[in-house]
């Protein structure tokens, strides 16, 4: 018997896969569980196989952490020159350092913005594939029941 979720090949009575856990169909169906939903081999193993993810939250404090940091750098560079501390700095090494403090402040922060959007992005495409294959794994339930009734 072939295990639909990762295609490994089980002994002809298994109830579930020897390689992933998945609920196996017999001749009869699917083996009856509680919900029509057959679980993932992730939200079968809690959550040491990351079934849930903490780096959305975590993404916006590294954000807020992280642009903290530009801004507070960028400030510090335009501080050095228009204080005077840096002394030690030709005319033109001066305005290059107030140049790069300028630009950090402004393009340093957006990329910076874009980078954490990025990971953000990451994390909902795969809430929503999750999402997906929960639905999908429903419709297999209840098309496999269908089935069943008519045998």
């Amino acid at each position: 018997m072939r295990c639909v979720e990762c295609f490994f090949e089980n002994p002809t009575a298994a109830q579930w896969c020897k390689n992933c856990g998945a609920t196996l169909q017999n001749d009869k169906g699917p083996v009856q569980t509680d919900s029509p939903v057959i679980l993932s081999a992730q939200e079968r193993r809690g959550f040491f196989a990351f079934g849930s993810f903490i780096g959305p939250p975590f993404i916006q404090v590294v954000y807020v952490l992280g642009a903290a940091a530009i801004s507070l750098a960028g400030l510090g560079m335009v501080l050095l020159v228009l204080t005077g501390w840096a002394p030690e700095f030709t005319e033109v090494g001066r305005d290059m350092l107030l140049f790069g403090g300028l630009t950090l402040l402004g393009v340093g922060n957006i990329l910076w913005r874009v980078l954490c959007e990025f990971g953000m992005l990451l994390f909902r495409l795969h809430e929503a594939l999750t999402r997906l294959d929960e639905r999908m794994r429903v419709l297999i339930g209840l098309l496999a029941g269908k089935k069943e009734g008519r045998g």
